[in-house]
């Protein structure tokens, strides 16, 4: 042990108010380390920011922010536009969307606001609805109505069909609404009233805090937790404006978007309903822009240095503040975990009157999975699965028979009898599994989810 160092003074030996003595060295040691480990940024953390940003319309930073998470925000503030096209373009957080209606790809926009909503939605837990893989065709007649002319050779439509082999694709079908509230007065000042007295009880907590920690020496978590709580205050006093339009929708159709990180994903969503909801969320940038000057983008440059500061003196101090700075992130993340967990997206939809409902499905391959959102679908063609599936003579027979129309039956049984006996039966599987799978899509769609359907209070 250092010659005048104790566990509870620290580096230093400082002699604090209270003082705290007899704590082991391997404690000490333990915990300098664990704040300035466990608060190293991502990509992550910029992703959130804009995500975060989106849906609560102003900048929302915690008492202990990451290590570069401040200066993020200065730069976010000196371009906001450049700054969330980066964010939305890095690798770990590219997702990619795929207009069903329109034909159109795109990268999605608005951070992690999506995901924000989505991870909610899906934190009901909706059980999980397995779709068929196997299939007893009819002799000779796939589902829209195409017949085979010989019977014989295609022994494949009398016997029960199953893949060759199986891909487990699982589908998360979004369905976002509008709840038709009206914002009214009601309670307004009693809300107003809660609100005032709620916050200042916080603030005065925080002071508490900050005097406490002065008193038992720890001075580097004081600075910490100053540094937060005026962070907090400078974001709350940035004004910020939604862009015009916000959440309009200018087509007269609701939205079929589907939404996976690359085209050979597992794990898909499908967001139907409300196309202005849905548009604004996953395409148009619904960032609200803060009216930031320089001495805001400065003072967040400078809260970045003091945090970094703030953060190595603990770890250079160790003892007391060290201790201190451990229990104060396991509170903070125990708190937020308990108490707001989902609640940028609870309050976004409450806010916006919008409402979200999740179901998820299991599909045994992507042909089926694809086709079933294709029938659903408005779409006028199937250039938006381009990329997902590779276009072939047996892929736009299956196409055509999956919205086919009594006109068109004719002409489709004669382009059947170009493909080969595997390629018929091809057809005839994924056809009919993409049928039973829109069905069964459609039924549990509209029976809903009774009792977890979101309420807006």
């Amino acid at each position: 042990m250092v010659p005048g160092y104790s566990g509870g003074a620290g580096t230093l030996g400082l002699s604090p108010l209270i003082a705290v003595s007899n704590i082991p060295p391997i404690i000490t040691e333990w915990s300098a380390l664990v704040p300035l480990a466990s608060h190293l940024a991502n990509h992550d953390d910029e992703h959130r920011l804009v995500g975060e940003l989106a849906l609560a319309g102003h900048l929302k930073v915690g008492l202990f922010p990451r290590l570069g998470y401040l200066h993020a925000i200065s730069r976010l503030l000196e371009g906001v536009p450049d700054f969330c096209d980066r964010v939305n373009a890095k690798s770990e957080s590219k997702y990619k969307i795929w207009d069903v209606n329109w034909g159109s790809v795109f990268t999605r926009a608005n951070g992690s606001a999506a995901s924000i909503i989505t991870n909610y939605a899906l934190s009901k837990r909706p059980e999980i609805v397995h779709m068929p893989d196997r299939v007893l065709a009819e002799p000779c007649q796939l589902p829209g109505g195409v017949l085979l002319d010989n019977p014989l050779q295609d022994t494949q439509a009398n016997v029960t069909i199953k893949p060759v082999f199986s891909r487990r694709q699982e589908l998360h079908v979004i369905h976002i609404s509008r709840t038709g509230c009206i914002h009214g007065n009601q309670n307004s000042v009693l809300k107003t009233t809660v609100s005032v007295l709620s916050g200042s009880a916080y603030w005065m907590f925080l002071m508490g805090i900050m005097v406490t920690l002065c008193s038992l020496g720890a001075f580097g978590s004081a600075a910490i937790v100053f540094n937060g709580i005026l962070s907090k205050l400078v974001c709350r006093l940035l004004r910020t404006k939604r862009p015009n339009g916000y959440l309009e929708n200018n087509e007269n159709h609701e939205a079929c978007m589907l939404s996976a990180v690359h085209e050979n994903a597992s794990t898909w969503c499908l967001y139907i309903g409300d196309r202005g909801v849905i548009d604004w969320l996953l395409n148009k940038t619904m960032l609200a822009t803060p009216a930031a000057t320089r001495m805001h983008m400065a003072y967040f440059c400078f809260a970045h240095v003091v945090q970094l500061l703030a953060m190595t003196f603990v770890a250079a101090q160790k003892g007391t503040d060290g201790i201190s700075l451990v229990v104060l992130l396991v509170l903070n993340y125990a708190l937020r975990y308990l108490l707001g967990r989902h609640r940028t997206a609870r309050k976004w939809l409450s806010t916006e009157c919008v409402s979200v409902d999740a179901h998820t499905f299991a599909f045994s391959g992507r042909t089926p999975m694809i086709g079933a959102i294709h029938m659903m679908s408005e779409a006028r063609d199937a250039a938006w699965m381009e990329t997902l599936i590779v276009p072939c003579p047996r892929i736009a027979v299956w196409l055509d028979e999956l919205k086919c129309s009594a006109a068109m039956q004719s002409q489709l049984a004669q382009r059947m009898q170009t493909l080969s006996p595997s390629d018929k039966s091809w057809v005839l599987l994924n056809t009919q599994l993409a049928v039973q799978a829109s069905r069964t899509i459609r039924q549990v769609l509209s029976q809903g989810n009774p009792g977890e359907k979101e309420n807006v209070i």
